[in-house]
């Protein structure tokens, strides 16, 4: 395993976890690591997601010329 491997993996990962603060932020719906044994490492790797979520959200509401608010009605991105 060379360094893009471990670089790869560790993007996909923090895609992971921002997927979950996303859902988590959305619906409410959080993941049930209260079951399993290394709770604190689950605990971290939701935060990591967190921080990483908010951080790209921030960048998308000050970079005006790339992202605008969705406009009911001329927007028909998810109908």
């Amino acid at each position: 395993m060379g360094l893009q491997s471990i670089i790869r993996y560790g993007v996909e990962l923090t895609l992971v976890s921002m997927l979950l603060a996303a859902v988590r932020r959305e619906t409410g719906l959080v993941f049930a690591y209260e079951r399993y044994d290394f709770t604190q490492l689950i605990r971290n790797y939701l935060g990591w997601g967190e921080y990483w979520f908010e951080r790209v959200v921030s960048y998308a509401k000050g970079d005006a010329r790339r992202f605008r608010k969705q406009i009911d009605g001329i927007d028909k991105f998810l109908e």
